[in-house]
């Protein structure tokens, strides 16, 4: 039975991500924050199932409780998982959170907080779930974690945006040091950094006013075509940084 986990599951690309992989996968994990704000002592919520095979939980990405849980669940269970997509990310918010334009914006605070989503959540997804991946389907199992391309260091031309471009950076750097970790432990296994182009979600939605209308997709035709990479995944890809158009990025 192929099983799939969407983290960030409630976002533009993360929904559309659980509605293309319920095609592809007998179950799918949507694992989204609640509402209300969640803390180390709050139980991980039951998982409601629906009758397609979704999975839909409430749960904190940055809460290893809840991570721990969720992954003990699944291997009890199941016992594997053939796909995992972080597709967790922030970009601005309504406490003043927004993309640096000069170094005199820079914000500890948000930085931090940047950091956490952007990167540490698919260092902690990994920590809890690398072990769960399939060992021993004819196809690798998946790890890929939505990075930008502003993360690419080789490719910054316009500068500003720190926080963000750090953070993706910084990803970027936890993706290709995974992939050589699992490359040891489990050889069924790719990591890939995923860019998905600029995509119609509320994260771009403050930017977009210089897209040109074919540069600004939408997130079915995003999500379509990174499916499209990693539905073609052979193990010799593993540590790759793929632009939505399967493409490769210089780190």
């Amino acid at each position: 039975m192929s099983i799939a986990i969407v983290f960030g599951a409630s976002g533009g690309i993360g929904q559309e991500f659980v509605k293309q992989a319920l095609k592809r996968h007998a179950v799918v994990y949507a694992c989204s924050r609640p509402s209300a704000d969640i803390v180390d002592d709050t139980p991980l919520p039951d998982i409601k199932t629906m009758d397609n095979g979704l999975q839909t939980v409430k749960m904190d990405v940055l809460n290893e409780k809840h991570l721990k849980q969720l992954a003990n669940q699944i291997i009890n269970q199941y016992g594997h998982v053939d796909l995992i997509v972080n597709a967790t990310g922030i970009l601005h918010d309504s406490n003043g959170l927004e993309p640096e334009k000069k170094i005199e914006d820079f914000n500890l605070d948000n930085f931090n907080k940047v950091f956490q989503i952007n990167t540490a959540s698919t260092a902690l997804i990994a920590k809890h779930f690398i072990t769960l991946l399939n060992k021993f389907d004819a196809q690798p199992a998946i790890l890929a974690a939505l990075s930008a391309r502003v993360g690419s260091i080789s490719d910054n031309q316009l500068g500003g945006w720190y926080s963000y471009r750090a953070s993706k950076a910084a990803l970027n750097q936890i993706i290709k040091t995974l992939s050589i970790e699992v490359a040891r432990r489990n050889k069924n296994t790719a990591v890939i950094a995923l860019h998905p182009g600029t995509t119609d979600t509320n994260l771009s939605k403050p930017f977009q006013q210089n897209v040109k209308p074919e540069k600004l997709f939408s997130a079915e035709y995003s999500v379509q075509k990174m499916f499209q990479i990693i539905d073609n995944l052979f193990i010799e890809d593993n540590g790759k940084f793929y632009a939505w158009d399967g493409s490769t990025i210089e780190w």
